[in-house]
């Protein structure tokens, strides 16, 4: 009896594990992610308190134009959270594999997912282990000279297994500060603009293959022992090449899920409609295309529908209003911000000349902390 209550107590703590061990919803959508680079959603920083380096997060999501892109963003500074995921193409599922330098961060502060032209329907973290590595490639070796003049072949027998979503891991060794790799197809041409220059840590890199163009171009090259990639770049030696894919299953607990607001129909003068946090730490902005800005005159003004958030150091909330452009100059034309302070009442932004024309050309960006934006309204002031 007593070996019996072992035995189930080992199973149930393997089960336990083998939970643990799924693809998690950390985030479920859906959120649009519209034209022009506008709009994003922040990943909350609680999600990665025990991740590791090594897991992996999945954006899953649909309406994705042919000219679709993406970005996971630092909230500090809005640049990628490493420099390959600045910007790069999505035509599916698109994946982040977490360092110890991006766990620096995310741990911190989370990260915003942006871009243009996407919906987001949930954003996963999965273990590192639930991705299997496939060996494509084991060389002879390749050292990289610092002049970028050498490359590898691979046929295109490695690559039959290949899909969207799927990551090529290049694995290197004798690795100099600043190394990159340059990915390209059997034309000496780069697979995508992320390719071009692809930062080499001291084992390797992982290159995720978030849209079907880089595989047509891999597929011109034919089957068998034709070249289809070449891997190029300057200052390690690449050992080997594998494919690494998803072989696990999905944990459908829901319970400490991250909610998406909830999207709305905007109706006729309405630019913004939805629940837009803009925390105290400075890391909230939205921005607004010119478009809507077109027929305006100085007898239209913004009305901003928004929610102060208590401070815990007890900091007031405040917004300000940007150009589009640049380097956010403030929106009066005043070489330093303006800031509104925040009461609970509408806030309320009336055009001049000068500020009237910025929005015609190149759109807006309202920033600030401690708020939660709710609506914007463009009307005729009567």
């Amino acid at each position: 009896m007593a070996m019996k209550r072992v035995l189930l107590l080992f199973v149930s703590f393997v089960c336990v594990l083998c939970v643990n061990a799924d693809e998690r919803t950390i985030l479920l959508g859906p959120k649009t992610i519209g034209p022009g680079w506008k709009d994003n959603i922040l990943v909350e920083a609680r999600h990665f308190e025990k991740a590791k380096a090594g897991d992996v997060v999945t954006v899953y999501n649909d309406n994705a134009k042919r000219t679709t892109q993406a970005a996971f963003q630092d909230p500090k500074d809005w640049q990628g959270v490493a420099s390959e995921y600045g910007c790069f193409n999505v035509g599916g599922p698109f994946r982040m594999t977490l360092t110890d330098d991006i766990l620096l961060k995310v741990r911190e502060r989370g990260f915003y997912i942006g871009g243009h032209d996407y919906r987001i329907l949930r954003v996963t973290l999965t273990p590192g282990e639930e991705f299997r590595e496939t060996i494509v490639w084991r060389g002879p070796a390749k050292q990289m000279k610092s002049d970028w003049s050498e490359s590898a072949e691979l046929p295109a027998s490695c690559f039959k297994t290949l899909k969207v979503g799927d990551g090529l891991v290049l694995h290197a060794s004798k690795v100099k500060e600043g190394a990159a790799a340059k990915i390209m197809d059997f034309t000496w041409n780069v697979l995508e603009s992320v390719t071009d220059g692809l930062p080499v840590g001291p084992t390797g890199c992982t290159y995720y293959i978030n849209d079907d163009a880089p595989l047509l171009k891999l597929q011109l090259a034919g089957t068998g022992s034709n070249t289809a990639m070449r891997i190029g770049g300057k200052d390690y030696r690449l050992d080997k090449v594998g494919i690494v894919q998803f072989v696990g299953k999905r944990d459908e607990d829901l319970t400490d899920v991250q909610r998406a607001p909830k999207e709305y129909k905007l109706e006729p003068g309405e630019l913004f409609h939805g629940e837009k946090t803009f925390p105290h730490d400075w890391s909230g902005n939205l921005r607004l295309t010119a478009e809507p800005f077109q027929e305006c005159t100085e007898n239209d003004v913004l009305i901003l529908s928004l929610t102060p958030i208590p401070s815990p150091k007890g900091e007031g909330s405040v917004i300000s209003f940007r150009e589009n452009k640049g380097k956010w100059l403030d929106l009066s034309g005043s070489a330093e911000p303006q800031w509104q302070k925040i009461d609970g009442t509408d806030v309320v932004l009336t055009f001049d000349e000068q500020s009237l024309d910025k929005v015609k050309t190149s759109g807006l960006v309202i920033t600030g902390k401690g708020f939660v934006l709710t609506r914007i309204e463009l009307i005729t002031a009567q």
